[in-house]
């Protein structure tokens, strides 16, 4: 486990199997990052106290910026204290928002599933997601928000403007 992590305006492309891979961090702090990759861009795993801000995310394939509770640790520990402001998600095809022409040509065929790239809470969601926060964030040629407890984790839900 880490602490009092700092990751800023920096620029990813093509970043392996996830952008950011951060486990059972406390006190992270993600500012000013611009991701573009065909895997995940942020995977914010069993951490507590996280400020994303100002943060662009494209990420066609896979999650954009992914919230999850697992066993990774070697104990389950929830999710904790999350805010997401100021950011942008996206699905256009990998490389091409870095280099700002934003193609869509990988999902204009006929039967293709689409770009996936969303903020998303509950894959490998064994624990819980507690008081997470998302504000002024956008949501382009993608699937947006996603609110999943697919391994049984916890989720409560409240928004005073939904």
């Amino acid at each position: 486990m880490c602490r009092n992590v700092t990751i800023k305006d920096i620029s990813i492309l093509q970043g392996g199997w996830f952008g950011i891979l951060a486990t059972g961090v406390d006190n992270l702090t993600i500012e000013n990052l611009k991701i573009d990759t065909n895997r995940e861009g942020m995977d914010i795993d069993s951490c507590r106290n996280v400020h994303i801000s100002n943060c662009s995310v494209n990420s066609p394939y896979d999650d954009g910026i992914c919230l999850k509770a697992d066993y990774a640790l070697g104990f389950f520990r929830d999710v904790e204290n999350v805010t997401i402001t100021n950011s942008l998600v996206t699905g256009y095809d990998p490389g091409t928002f870095l280099d700002g022409t934003y193609q869509r040509k990988l999902f204009d065929k006929p039967n293709s599933p689409g770009p996936t790239g969303r903020i998303k809470f509950g894959t490998e969601s064994s624990g819980g997601f507690k008081n997470i926060t998302i504000s002024n964030s956008v949501f382009n040629n993608c699937r947006g928000l996603a609110l999943e407890t697919v391994d049984g984790g916890h989720l409560e839900t409240s928004s005073s403007q939904m």
